[in-house]
């Protein structure tokens, strides 16, 4: 067995190989596992989101809008 193989079969999932520059698993297709913790796997805030965040944050300090 390779040292790639082992590799493989130690920090991925069948089917998976490790990407030693991008420090993760990726699949047939180059594209990656999807971590849960993964930033980039999550959704990007809207400018509506802040406004909202920012009339709550208002609200519950008392401040006027």
């Amino acid at each position: 067995m390779s040292v790639q193989e082992q590799i493989d079969r130690k920090m991925c999932k069948p089917g998976y190989t490790w990407n030693e520059t991008l420090q993760r698993c990726l699949g047939v297709g180059g594209g990656g596992a999807s971590l849960p913790n993964d930033p980039a796997s999550q959704p990007k805030p809207t400018p509506n989101d802040a406004i909202a965040s920012e009339k709550a944050v208002r609200k519950n300090t008392g401040e006027v809008l």
